[in-house]
């Protein structure tokens, strides 16, 4: 098995709170199949235990209640973003349908927000293979694991304590002991050797008495793609965001006659400076129009506050 799994970012920002080690795996094993499908899609259970190399020797109501508990858990997790004009959340997953008798999971995604999970851009994507976070024991180191993997280019995470807590999933009562010995312990044993693992710690020095923990500065070795097959591939796969956005929909107020229009997108043309220039038409005339944007992710943030 070498399943890749693919998703935006923005994904990485959500806390899994309380999920644990083969409840992450489930919730994995679905995103890495559901990219590319704006529609439900049905698990077998022998599917699902077989991408999460699940134990053979557990009961199949063991595996209900797993299923029921990662769920559980998944509806309580709110995604979103917050810009100055507007504060956005949601739910990405909108069906969750565990059929014992034909032993099999349908799961619906949330089809105003599937470009979490289908639009894979370069450089704005987390990337691993699903075999190797399965194979993973701890639940902190998984959790690591992703976001280490979306920064996988540089080779370095910098992130205040506060943040690392959140992400992490990690009690409030737990002090900087603990957090070496049950969380930063388990994450270096599980991934030094083969990614070469730093850990350093940043100190508020402001005021009086000892300085205290303010954050980490993770530091692991660049992911080097492994031939050139695999860019190519790589290419193929994130070559520029059209293949998502090109003919969808948005809606947007006329400023001259104070009308809502719906227009599609015809084309997205990214310039050698940055920039991103979108040719827009409206549906009911054909009129045409470009809009320029600074960067691909100032043009994402728009087509999310338009888009049907």
């Amino acid at each position: 098995m070498n399943e890749i799994v693919k998703y935006r970012n923005e994904l990485n920002k959500v806390a899994l709170r309380n999920f644990k080690s083969k409840e992450l795996d489930l919730f994995i094993a679905i995103i890495s199949r559901m990219r590319d499908k704006e529609e439900e899609v049905t698990f077998s259970f022998d599917y699902l235990k077989n991408l999460i190399q699940y134990e053979t020797s557990n009961s199949i109501e063991t595996f209900h209640k797993e299923l029921k508990s990662m769920y559980n858990k998944l509806i309580k997790c709110v995604y979103g973003w917050e810009t100055e004009d507007e504060i956005v959340r949601f739910v990405l997953f909108t069906e969750y349908t565990i059929d014992k008798k034909n032993k099999t999971v349908k799961v619906g995604v949330n089809k105003k927000y599937s470009w979490v999970l289908n639009a894979i851009t370069d450089g704005l994507f987390t990337r691993f293979e699903l075999e190797e976070f399965v194979r993973l024991k701890s639940s902190y180191t998984k959790e690591f694991y992703r976001r280490m993997k979306q920064f996988r280019s540089t080779g370095f995470w910098s992130v205040n304590l506060d943040e690392f807590k959140r992400l992490m999933d990690i009690p409030v009562n737990y002090r900087m002991c603990d957090i070496d010995a049950k969380v930063l312990k388990p994450i270096q044993k599980e991934l030094k050797e083969k990614y070469g693992l730093k850990i350093q710690k940043a100190y508020n020095t402001k005021g009086r008495g000892r300085p205290a923990v303010s954050g980490f500065i993770f530091t692991f070795l660049k992911e080097e793609l492994q031939s050139k097959k695999e860019n190519k591939e790589e290419k193929k796969e994130a070559k520029t965001p059209s293949d998502f956005f090109i003919h969808r929909k948005i809606r947007m107020m006329d400023g001259v006659t104070g009308m809502f229009n719906t227009l599609t997108i015809k084309s997205i043309n990214e310039q050698k400076n940055g920039m991103v220039v979108v040719k827009i038409q409206n549906v009911d005339d054909f009129y045409e129009q470009d809009f320029a944007f600074n960067s691909m992710e100032h043009f994402e943030n728009w087509f999310r506050k338009y888009v049907i």
